[in-house]
């Protein structure tokens, strides 16, 4: 539902100055009623998910009541980041079409989403897409791969990914690690906030922290890649922070489960080329410190960064042809599969389509 959803939307990078959602007074008046109800989801904050002080956070969203979505059903029972991310998303692009409520609304939203990614009782331990162990969301070369949150400069709360669902114990393990759909909707939604704000430097400077911490918890930012005979380096988003895509079911880097597993409805390319052009526009020096570095310690910059999304859009078109039936039907589930020659190695020349769609 969110990506179908999602090409509702008018695209920041085109800058265009579009409705986001246009058609006919029928059209509209459906989407008004949609809009009525989906908002009678939200709620007030009573300690579903973590709630944070003001202080450290970006001056929009002082003073400001979080606000969570209630979800119902089977697994998204609770507060689960796929239905706050899609609520970012859609409240962001409203306010960015000057809607104030949904400005209310998505600041409200945002507030929540970084209590979430603080997690419960971490005190300055972030968790993130991590595991509750030390560093296992602010370092690359602590299991899961990939930093999933990053704290701010002089003080600021950290921004990031979170834990897919709240409240936590309704999970076994804690409802660890994140869910990448649910995350790169957030995110978008941030970068729509920003440009309704007019682009303040501390709302700007979390949006960044979270783009960066996407890239590197769900696409695997900067190592977990396969590089095709052309030079891309191509990066396949996972089922989440701890599992699927890249992945292999062994080594230290181990996919909690079903390593090389992929599903093309995560695929969101307008979503990675708005992240792309939201980098280069807005990235500064102060920014080079959030990067997470190589495995080998060495740093990375704004153009890896880039050419990471640039890559997980070559891959997904691949994975998206070659799980396509021949009806035009797209497979759920399909492999991605692309050994490197050791379990340890996560990065390595291959192919992550060459076997698709296997399961």
């Amino acid at each position: 539902m969110v990506r179908v959803s999602a090409l509702l939307f008018a695209t920041y990078a085109h800058g265009s100055a579009a409705d986001p959602i246009f058609g006919s007074a029928a059209t509209q008046k459906v989407y008004e009623g949609w809009l009525g109800v989906w908002r009678g989801q939200y709620v007030d904050n009573d300690g579903m998910v973590p709630e944070l002080a003001d202080d450290g956070m970006p001056a929009a969203l002082k003073g400001v009541k979080p606000k969570v979505v209630v979800s119902s059903g089977g697994a998204a029972g609770g507060v689960v980041t796929e239905g706050m991310g899609y609520a970012i998303m859609v409240e962001g692009v409203q306010a960015s079409n000057g809607d104030s409520v949904a400005l209310s609304n998505g600041l409200s939203l945002v507030k929540a989403w970084l209590g979430m990614v603080f997690g419960p009782n971490h005190g300055t331990n972030p968790w993130g897409g991590g595991n509750e162990g030390m560093d296992s969301a602010t370092k690359v070369d602590v299991w899961p791969y990939g930093v999933s949150a990053i704290e701010g400069k002089d003080g600021a709360m950290p921004a990031g990914v979170a834990p897919w669902k709240y409240p936590v114990d309704q999970c076994a393990g804690d409802c660890q690690g994140a869910a990448t759909d649910g995350d790169e909707d957030a995110a978008l939604g941030m970068i729509y906030l920003s440009a309704a704000l007019g682009y303040p430097a501390d709302f700007v400077d979390m949006t960044m922290r979270t783009i960066i911490a996407f890239a590197s918890a769900d696409l695997g930012f900067p190592g977990l890649y396969r590089t095709i005979s052309d030079g891309t380096k191509v990066f396949v988003p996972k089922g989440g922070s701890q599992w699927g895509g890249l992945l292999s079911d062994a080594g230290k880097f181990a996919s909690s489960q079903a390593g090389g597993c992929y599903n093309p409805s995560y695929f969101a390319p307008g979503h990675y080329r708005t992240f792309r052009d939201f980098v280069a526009a807005h990235w500064t020096s102060a920014f080079d410190s959030y990067l997470p570095p190589h495995l080998d310690g060495t740093a990375t910059s704004s153009s890896e960064l880039k050419a990471a999304f640039e890559g997980a859009i070559v891959g997904g078109y691949n994975l998206l042809q070659h799980s396509s039936c021949d009806s035009g039907v797209v497979a759920n589930w399909v492999g991605s599969d692309a050994p490197c020659s050791s379990d340890d190695e996560i990065g390595c020349a291959g192919v992550p389509w060459a076997n698709t769609p296997y399961v």
